[in-house]
């Protein structure tokens, strides 16, 4: 093949926007009974362990040897999830979760199985559901606050790894294209500044090594190289780019010092370009291109006909894993689970979760697995999935499944754009039907913007004053904040191919007296202050004025109430919020601001207070003490 024209083809969706397509993957679709079910005990049953909310455990079957079976699925309803939790006949197991609001105690799991005949069977297993002892401070899975960086662009802590591989970086016509320099140093001499601003959970790009080799050569389309991570060539080595195991150990201990854990992005679906047996045949090779030895690593876990469909297509003309197929699947989770103990400290920190990239286009019982092996080793580690398209309401399948323990939120950013332009009541209603959707075992990843799509405040024409709000809306909205690097200074930029101006490196050069980024610290500060209530209170708004443009939502869980206020409008507008008690006091974290009630002459105990303008952040974070708001009437 020529080099030319794959770089060509592959380059055409290089951003790596994956796109929803029709999926081919292993679908589980209910067998129709010829007979009433009957108990049997050829297929038994068991949980692996005890377990509470914010942990997992494997659901296992054990089945009487020469018995086809067709289909199974668990009802684990008492626990939260799904009455049709299905279990894949090559796996015979699956992982468990169990929501917040369920009690500790012993609960039943009826099992359903169909035979080669269709005949239906029912078993039961009891799993025990322990306590959540929190230590102070400790976060659940759905408090998580993540930040998500493309290691390479955040922070040069080590100029000696800038180029391991002696390539000519220097003479690329796109020097966007090129490494930066960013490394596992970096975000170490960084962590203060993460805790500062709130994070709880670092996502850093893969970290294994990736191809080498500027894929643009032989073309006119401008330098470009590995450097997000997403085009492996050995899945067992760290990228030199980012540094050594001893560093990114001493990272992970860092970071959990400050209670700040570490998630690695992950990849299932493709190897590297160059990696596929049949790229050998490659005129004038550039530097760093593959080596035979390098690709046989891969040897026949690579599709040598690709497909249309999610499944089977090679995704931007990447090399696509047959995930379908059992050796494949497990000699890709082997590696990737490895990374656990390679990642154990001799402090005893490692690695707390993984995003898993492209999860539409690999194969559900590879999720299965990867999900079993996970929770066989740490039965706390967690899952986020990126699932082209997937919101809180339509997660695809993945939640609730065995599978994903949450997927990022691809419609909220449209929320915010919405909210920002007037749509109070339109976006607050789905907002409501988006907290509804979600459970504590399956949160979802509200995000602005990421290394695939254009900025958020770049798309809305830089306008900051609307970005402060969006800010507002994703921060104290239920599910888990991700912030991508850069936007909590006001960094932005279009998705715009080879330059990537939305994958800038990050400014710190503009972290003193800046107000986005003090406006990030106060509702993150806020968020760490009522983090059940916000991950997991319902919504309702409180009150409105359409005509002045502010509104007031009531985020409450379990007799605990927070009130956002936001205003797009750029006057101030002051207001009376009827509280229940002459003594009540209303406190805005935002301003710091406190305000006592008064008694009006009619007996009405209320509150007065100014609603900020939009130049001004156009944000109010309240809470009542010695008392509550009473219900306001929408004007």
């Amino acid at each position: 093949m020529k080099l030319q024209f794959k770089a060509a083809l592959a380059l055409s969706l290089l951003s790596l926007m994956y796109q929803p397509v029709t999926v081919s993957n292993t679908q589980y679709v209910m067998a129709e009974a010829v007979e009433t079910s009957v108990e049997s005990d050829v297929v038994t049953a068991n949980v692996s362990q005890p377990f509470h909310y914010n942990q997992h455990a494997i659901l296992e079957l054990d089945v009487e040897e020469g018995v086809q079976i067709e289909q199974i699925v668990a009802d684990v309803s008492q626990l939260g999830g799904s009455s049709q939790l299905n279990i894949s006949p090559e796996l015979l197991k699956v992982t468990l979760s169990v929501t917040h609001d369920v009690e500790p105690g012993d609960y039943s799991i009826p099992i359903t199985w169909w035979d080669s005949e269709e005949q239906e069977y029912q078993t039961e297993t009891t799993v025990t559901i322990l306590p959540r002892e929190k230590e102070e401070g400790e976060l659940d899975w759905d408090e998580e606050i993540i930040y998500f960086m493309l290691t390479d662009r955040f922070k040069d802590g080590d100029e000696s790894n800038n180029n391991p591989w002696n390539l000519p970086y220097e003479d690329a016509d796109n020097q966007r294209g090129v490494y930066q320099g960013g490394d596992f140093k970096g975000i170490t001499e960084q962590i203060d500044y993460l805790d500062e601003l709130g994070i709880t959970t670092i996502w850093i790009s893969p970290i294994v090594s990736n191809i080498a080799y500027d894929v643009s050569s032989g073309t006119n389309d401008g330098a470009f190289y590995g450097y997000h991570g997403y085009w492996a060539q050995n899945f067992e080595e760290l990228n030199p780019h980012f540094g050594t195991l001893e560093e990114f150990h001493e990272l992970i201990d860092t970071a959990a010092e400050k209670d700040i854990k570490i998630m690695v992005d992950v990849v299932l679906n493709h190897a590297g370009y160059g990696m596929h047996s049949k790229d050998s045949d490659v005129d004038d090779a550039p530097e760093g291109y593959p080596t035979e030895e390098d690709r046989e690593v891969f040897e026949g876990m690579l599709r040598d006909s690709p497909g249309m469909d999610s499944l089977t297509q090679e995704l931007s003309g990447l090399p696509d894993f047959t995930t379908e197929e059992q050796d494949v699947y497990e000699q890709l989770v082997d590696w990737q689970t490895a990374w656990l103990d390679l990642s154990t400290t001799p402090a005893g920190n490692s690695i707390s979760s993984f995003r898993v990239d492209t999860v539409i286009h690999v194969d559900n019982k590879a999720w299965q697995h990867f999900r079993n092996e996970l929770t066989a080793i740490d039965p706390d580690f967690q899952l986020i999935g990126e699932v082209w398209g997937a919101s809180a309401t339509s997660s695809k399948g993945y939640l609730n499944s065995g599978m994903m323990d949450s997927v990022l939120d691809f419609e909220f950013k449209n929320y915010a754009r919405d909210f920002i332009n007037g749509d109070f009541r339109g976006v607050n209603s789905r907002l409501e039907r988006r907290n509804g959707a979600m459970t504590s075992a399956s949160p979802t990843g509200q995000f602005l913007s990421s290394h695939d799509e254009t900025g958020f405040l770049y798309m809305i024409n830089g306008n900051e004053d609307k970005y402060k709000v969006a800010v507002t809306l994703q921060m104290t909205a239920k599910g888990q904040p991700v912030i991508y690097y850069g936007e909590e200074l006001g960094q932005t930029g279009a998705n715009n191919w080879p330059v990537y101006d939305n994958r800038y490196d990050l400014a710190w050069d503009q972290t003193e007296d800046n107000d986005i980024l003090t406006h990030y610290k106060k509702l993150l500060q806020f968020r760490r202050a009522n983090s059940e209530v916000l991950a997991r209170g319902t919504r309702e708004v409180y009150g409105q004025s359409l005509e002045d443009q502010w509104t007031i939502v009531t985020r409450e869980h379990e007799g605990e109430q927070v009130y956002i206020v936001f205003n797009l409008s750029e006057d101030s507008h002051t207001i009376h919020l009827p509280v229940s008690a002459e003594n009540a006091v209303v406190t805005d974290a935002y301003s710091d601001n406190t305000y006592n009630a008064e008694t009006t002459e009619s007996g009405e105990a209320t509150v007065e207070l100014t609603i900020p303008p939009i130049t001004e952040g156009g944000t109010m974070l309240l809470a009542v003490e010695e008392g509550e708001l009473t219900r306001m009437t929408e004007e």
